[in-house]
């Protein structure tokens, strides 16, 4: 089971190759750089927290994810990923903290429910027994427990301070523990907190530093403090994962009077608006109306007949395709005494049933118990009336709308609202549009003051400045894509509206303005100058008519400004035309239908392994463990644990010193041949080779290692299995890519059955585009498909040079043969351009559409790396060769943009 959205897949891969490096071991500043680089992120430096019991060479990272976005299933994964990448154990405790007690209930609630998402993930990832507990259950943890299951811990990060009661329980003798305790390796008794008799005090935190816990800290803006650090040093963990939409960017705590830096989150992924709204996860965009305060009655009634239409829309949505929906609007009441009144008023007024309504404020809680919100018709719930904030930890895709009506409202009022109509029921694409938008009504005389505060709500959600710009709408009709603005006015054809007059002045409006004959709907995509708005204007034949195209004009302009625009005219952008952008896949044809090529053709006949030489590394060696602050670990002729002393420190050799202490507490166990080759059997990825293949090359590599250390007992391998496991990995890659190397050169041969057809290709019109980033220089592109911020193109370089690659976009930008282009997003399967090489998956940096309709691919390469693009460029040539003269491919080098020129001036065919 992995997870099943690909940026959460994205997200987990680079954590699990960082904690692979780090178990190397490679210092964890140059894993966290390499790792990054590896999964196509752009490296950052790694600042570790100096803090008494935390190591600067201890991984510390966090995984940057939007509200909305799923963080606790992720973190769910990321429980077995660090137990086996990390700790090389098949047991471990993870102490899993939450910011308060209400999210500590309900995750423990899920995790511990077989039938939840989040438990199926915890067991998928751990591959064994799993126990979840509380704190406080966890003060009766029996060491039989902890040696036979993965535990899982939830508290709070405040449970492990001393002021807090259950911090003094987790610190105070516990007979619970003295079991824990028998037989403690005597190298570790000096980590553990001694008790009144100087020995180690049997107690929670002693069972938990004597196992090195993996710490995820769920919403960890919260737990950066002096204090959390403190906490988490008692702890000696073994890595501290955090998740949240908010990393910290560091500065400085005042700490008993004095100034004391606080780093930044070390951010390993960060994941985007666009990936989570691709994802299906979240409603966007989010759509504003607002109203002068002496409208507050008429901005009630708005929200409250928009979620009646939106109830009305969820009940057709419902029989088309059998999705339960009941559209909820959360009401910002001014103050709590106004909540009851503001309930009688709905019931009495507006005719609403009062169990239809609920209250939740700090004095009066109604939701408390409603267990179950959504997926049931038997909830009644449609109206919520709040005022600073719902409930802790409540959660409810159902929510849909949100009104108000506070005249004045702190820096924060939306803020702890707004992310609650955010996540999008099912994380399922609706059917009907308008189900797929979250919506604001706000009172306010400036809709720029609204959209400024939506904007910082966003990004205190997660979201990036450039994100939160392009995802809020003013009082928008109709939908598109994440980064347009448009305003959609529908009026009568004939009556009320002259289609001809639109469509008579192409000079001005064409590409800016769409008319619909039909419907009669027009939509403006951009600002429009005055004397466009005025022409546009006067296409209205009634004087309603011509006041509403007016105030769609000066909305889109209006709008554009507030997010530091000009507000001045421009070309909307070939995707907000809606414009066809249509590459054609290398394909082949099988079972009457084709399929892009793609790696399980390199091996659609099942190899022999068997057959390959068993041999491994010549530096490996089972016998001998890394070194650690205790020393050297050797595993003796009947697999025993001993021990010789060095001089290493902890902070040289963190992970040898991690792993020697996860090798004293797992004992030696009772192995078989058979028994070691099923465990390396299960935990390598071997999809395209038998099993009978696999066993026999393990049953090899056992033996050879058998004979050359002459090992008489099959325990002592089992003890280092972790490592064998990566060595033999590494060797069956070896010979995988040697295999898949050789079919790759008969697929691009000549006589191979590859093929470019217009029946099999990719339209970028139908994708969503879900950069991780957007481009955030000054330079205006004018051709970019997806608008004038391509995904992440990076325009400078740490030394301040401008990027090749930035070169070479605004290159291809002024090209007169290119009518528009793309940035190519590496590693989205899903929304990108990509051609099959041995190793994986390429995905050249642009793609292009030529005036005359051909299509050019361009992989641009610095001189240091033309070396390594043999593949590349011989499977370019083929996707361009048997594309009939539609297709280009064109890889220059060190700034040689002219070669692209060159390409695209050749004749068509």
């Amino acid at each position: 089971m992995t997870p099943e959205k690909d940026y959460q897949q994205r997200s987990l891969k680079t954590l699990a190759d960082f904690l692979r490096r780090c178990s190397k071991p490679l210092p964890v500043s140059t894993a966290f750089f390499e790792a990054q680089g590896a999964n196509s992120i752009t490296p950052s430096g790694y600042i570790p927290v100096v803090a008494a019991g935390l190591s600067t060479e201890m991984p510390y990272v966090c995984l940057r994810v939007p509200t909305g976005g799923g963080k606790t299933v992720m973190a769910a994964y990321a429980v077995g990923i660090v137990k086996d990448e990390l700790l090389h154990a098949d047991r471990a405790i993870a102490l899993w903290l939450v910011p308060n007690i209400t999210i500590l209930n309900q995750t423990v609630d899920a995790l511990r429910d077989k039938r939840h998402f989040y438990r199926r993930a915890l067991d998928a990832s751990c591959g064994g027994p799993v126990e979840v507990m509380r704190i406080d259950e966890a003060l009766n943890l029996s060491r039989a427990t902890a040696d036979g299951a993965t535990v899982v811990i939830v508290s709070t990060i405040q449970a492990f301070r001393v002021e807090d009661p259950t911090g003094r329980k987790v610190y105070e003798q516990n007979s619970v523990f003295a079991e824990h305790l028998l037989n403690v390796p005597a190298d570790r008794v000096a980590d553990l907190f001694p008790g009144a008799d100087d020995k180690p005090k049997p107690s929670l935190v002693n069972a938990l530093r004597l196992r090195r816990p993996i710490v995820i800290v769920d919403e960890a803006h919260n737990a950066r403090t002096p204090l959390s650090y403190t906490a988490l040093g008692a702890l000696k963990p073994s890595c501290v994962i955090e998740f949240t939409a908010t990393p910290s960017t560091g500065g400085t705590v005042i700490v008993e009077k004095e100034k004391v830096a606080n780093p930044p989150s070390n951010v390993l992924h960060r994941v985007s608006a666009a990936e989570l709204k691709a994802a299906n996860m979240v409603k966007l965009p989010l759509r504003v109306s607002t109203r002068h305060p002496s409208q507050k009655e008429q901005l009630l009634s708005d929200a409250l007949t928009l979620r009646s239409d939106l109830e009305r829309l969820a009940a057709a949505e419902s029989q088309e395709t059998g999705e339960y929906l009941r559209p909820i609007l959360l009401i910002q009441a001014e103050r709590v005494d106004a909540c009851e009144p503001l309930r009688e008023r709905l019931v009495a007024e507006y005719g609403i049933e009062r169990d239809h309504i609920k209250i939740s404020t700090g004095s009066k809680e109604e939701l408390e118990d409603i267990a179950n919100i959504i997926n049931t018709a038997k909830c009644q719930v449609r109206h919520i009336i709040t005022v600073q904030k719902l409930r802790e930890g409540w959660d409810c895709p159902f929510a849909y709308v949100l009104c108000s009506l506070q005249e004045t409202r702190s820096a924060t009022a939306i803020e702890q609202i707004v992310g609650r109509v955010l996540r999008l029921p099912n994380q399922k694409l609706k059917q009907h549009p308008d189900l797929n938008c979250a919506y604001v009504f706000s009172l306010s005389p400036e809709i720029q003051t609204v959209l400024a505060e939506l904007q910082n709500a966003l990004e205190n959600n997660g979201f990036t400045k450039a994100e939160a710009e392009r995802i809020i709408i003013p009082n928008q009709q109709g939908t598109l894509p994440i980064g347009s603005q448009p305003k959609t006015v529908t009026l009568t054809p004939t009556t009320q509206l002259d289609v001809a007059a639109v469509k008579a002045q192409p000079a001005v409006l064409a590409g800016k303005v769409k008319v619909d004959e039909n419907t009669g709907a027009l939509t403006i995509y951009v600002p429009l100058s005055k004397d466009e708005g005025e022409q546009l204007t006067a296409c209205g034949t009634t004087a309603e008519a011509k006041q509403a195209i007016e105030q769609a004009v000066t909305q889109v302009r209006e709008a554009e400004k507030a997010f530091g625009g000009s507000g001045a005219t421009r070309m909307p952008s070939p995707y907000e035309q809606q414009m066809d952008f249509v590459v054609p896949l290398l394909s082949v044809w099988e079972e009457n239908r084709w399929f892009e090529f793609e790696s399980t053709l390199l091996l659609e006949c099942p190899w022999k392994l068997s057959a390959k030489d068993a041999s491994l590394d010549p530096t490996y060696d089972p016998t001998k463990r890394p070194a650690g602050k205790a020393g050297r670990v050797d595993v003796n002729e009947k697999g025993a644990v001993e021990t010789s002393t060095v001089q290493e420190a902890e902070a040289e050799d963190f992970v040898g010193t991690l792993h020697q202490q996860v090798l004293q507490l797992s004992g030696t166990g009772d192995w078989t041949m058979e028994a070691l080759i099923g465990w390396l059997d299960s935990h390598l990825d071997h999809s395209d080779i038998t099993s009978a293949e696999s066993a026999s090359f393990l049953r090899k590599v056992i033996q050879g290692l058998i004979a050359r250390f002459d090992i008489t007992d099959v325990s002592t391998l089992a003890l280092d299995r972790f490592r064998l496991r990566d060595e033999i990995e590494a060797r069956i890659n070896q010979h995988r890519d040697t295999e898949r190397k050789e079919a790759f050169k008969q697929w691009l041969l000549p006589t191979s059955d590859l093929a470019v057809t217009d029946e099999h290709v990719l339209n970028f019109k139908t994708i969503s585009y879900e950069p991780s980033w957007l481009y955030e220089g000054g330079h205006q592109f004018k051709k970019h498909y997806f608008g004038s911020k391509p995904g992440e193109l990076r325009e400078k370089r740490a030394d301040g040079k401008l990027t090749e690659e930035f070169n070479c976009a605004c290159y291809i930008d002024n090209m007169p043969e290119v009518k528009f282009w793309m940035r190519n997003l590496s590693q989205k399967k899903h929304s990108s351009f990509k051609l099959q090489t041995s190793t994986g998956w390429f995905y050249p940096d642009f793609v292009c559409m030529l005036n005359d309709g051909r299509v050019l691919v361009i992989e641009y390469k610095g001189e240091h790396l033309i070396g390594e693009s043999g593949e590349k460029a011989a499977v370019g040539a083929v996707w361009a060769s048997r594309s009939g003269g539609k297709c280009l491919f064109v890889m220059p080098s060190s700034e040689k943009f002219e070669e692209i020129t060159k390409v695209a001036s050749t004749s068509a065919a």
